[in-house]
């Protein structure tokens, strides 16, 4: 048990490092290529702090534990909005594009729902439906990279270097990405075998472990980007990483874990946990529209939410 415990700890460690580095490469390229903020935290940023969960849950998938490959993205997904919005929105008010919380916004939402109506019709995710969705991420991206280039009245803003990532040689940069898919990967092997020795020696279900400790734990780098762009008032940054990262969750995690190896999934189970993913995709968009950032108030909503979702999962 107590080596479990050492493996999940390691494991976390180098998600988060792994993930974080990885980030830090992406958006020095990123910078180079003169990519708006929004669109480093749609596409570098979320893939970046994504990753973890793409490692866990296709592993996971390979292996047959289908309850921590589809625990990981529903929680994950749960716990970047309910937790780490929250908790961010709280430590500094996020102001946001409506235009692109409408748009980006609706793509999340939409994304969830399409998983919903796969997963829960023939209580699997195919190898065609995971290739579907992971065929919709590139039209996401692409469309995204279009509808940007296409405005006129645009500009192009560069992450300050010395408030954000400080700027990398190429091959450097480069350098940093495969070290931290190394440190992804094998973190990702750790907290699979230590979470899932840890469930059978709690006699506590694969859902719940993926639920709770796998995806906080995967999340961890998407709470690290939010926060620090945050403070830094990098605010596109902050809610691009979350909807981005949630949209990379469902198109490209679960397109890829679905086609290499198919998820099944346990309506009476993950019903819940899916509902729950949806209301507070719904929730972040009708407080950001709202006055066209995520208050305090709104912040402390979030976070109340996603404590009571994790109480609920005990009871």
């Amino acid at each position: 048990m107590f080596q479990a415990v050492l493996f999940l700890i390691v494991g976390l460690i180098l998600l988060m490092a792994g993930g974080n580095y990885l980030v830090e490469g992406g958006v020095s390229i990123a910078q180079r290529l003169r990519l708006s903020p929004l669109l480093i935290g749609m596409t570098i940023v979320a893939f970046g702090t994504s990753a973890p969960e793409l490692l866990v849950s296709l592993k996971s998938a390979i292996q047959g534990i289908s309850g921590i490959a589809l625990g990981n993205v529903i929680g994950s997904n749960i716990a970047n909005i309910g937790f780490i919005l929250g908790l961010t929105a709280l430590i500094s008010p996020i102001t946001t594009n409506r235009e692109s919380i409408i748009y980006n916004g609706v793509i999340m939402i939409a994304s969830a729902s399409l998983f919903m109506l796969f997963a829960f019709t023939n209580g699997i995710i195919t190898h065609l439906e995971g290739i579907i969705l992971f065929a919709l991420l590139i039209v996401f991206i692409t469309g995204s990279i279009v509808i940007e280039r296409k405005k006129s009245h645009s500009t192009y803003s560069q992450i300050n270097n010395e408030e954000t990532t400080p700027e990398m040689p190429v091959w450097v940069a480069v350098f940093v990405i495969i070290g931290s898919c190394f440190a992804l990967s094998y973190g990702a092997d750790l907290l699979i075998k230590s979470a899932t020795d840890i469930a059978k020696a709690m006699h506590v279900s694969d859902r719940i472990i993926g639920l709770t400790i796998v995806s906080i734990g995967t999340s961890l780098p998407e709470l690290a980007a939010s926060l620090i762009a945050a403070i830094k008032k990098q605010m596109d940054i902050s809610i691009g990483n979350i909807i981005g990262s949630n949209i990379f969750n469902v198109l490209c995690v679960l397109g890829i874990s679905a086609a290499v190896s198919p998820i099944s999934v346990d309506w009476n189970v993950y019903l819940k946990d899916s509902i729950f993913m949806i209301a507070f995709s719904v929730l972040l968009v009708a407080f950001t529209l709202r006055k066209g950032k995520l208050g305090r108030i709104g912040g402390l909503v979030i976070l109340m939410g996603y404590i009571y979702y994790i109480y609920s999962l005990f009871i």
